[in-house]
């Protein structure tokens, strides 16, 4: 058996409480994908969403829309209603579990960027350039994530107020061999 590799201790830090994983549908990285949020000591704190791509078809309908295929943007209603199905689980996440961080997992060789990105964009002519184009659509959404607020109840004194708290926003890399690397933390 390989030893996996996975960001040092000291690049982010680490959740104490639970978390959000958004990763990609990719059958092929489930189990590294699990023995990283173990090795996060993760184990039984996190809720799970699934999205081809990850990140990609967030913001298809926004910025990035210029560089998505369009029959695919007129397919799937450029992916309008996977951004909204996000950004309510995401908020029913953060109500129910006490969310505090959301974990960004993109992936090597991502069928979805093949898919939907216009003119072969998705195939990559180098590992460098696949991981930087991940890095910008993840980024993308973690600032998104991380500026947005929250609104939570807290107890002052005899009263319940809501006030709103940032999630930390932590996006992943990992290669086909199972290997991760931290592309950037907002906290």
């Amino acid at each position: 058996m390989s030893i996996l590799s996975y960001p040092k201790i000291e690049e982010y830090q680490l959740p104490h409480k639970n978390i959000l994983v958004i990763s990609c549908i990719d059958l092929r990285l489930t189990d590294n994908l699990l023995h990283f949020l173990h090795h996060d000591n993760l184990h039984n704190r996190y809720d799970h969403f699934a999205l081809a791509g990850t990140s990609l078809c967030t913001h298809a309908a926004h910025e990035h829309r210029h560089r998505f295929d369009p029959q695919a943007l007129k397919t799937y209603d450029h992916f309008k209603p996977w951004k909204t199905t996000l950004d309510h689980h995401l908020a029913i996440a953060v109500k129910l579990h006490d969310i505090k961080d959301v974990y960004i997992i993109e992936h090597e060789d991502c069928g979805a960027y093949k898919e939907f990105l216009i003119d072969g964009t998705g195939t990559f002519s180098s590992r460098e350039e696949e991981y930087q184009c991940h890095k910008e659509f993840a980024l993308t959404l973690a600032r998104e994530i991380h500026t947005k607020p929250f609104p939570k109840e807290v107890v002052k004194g005899n009263e319940i107020v809501l006030e709103n708290h940032q999630l930390n926003v932590h996006c992943f890399f990992i290669d086909l061999r199972g290997n991760v690397r931290l592309m950037d933390s907002l906290t």
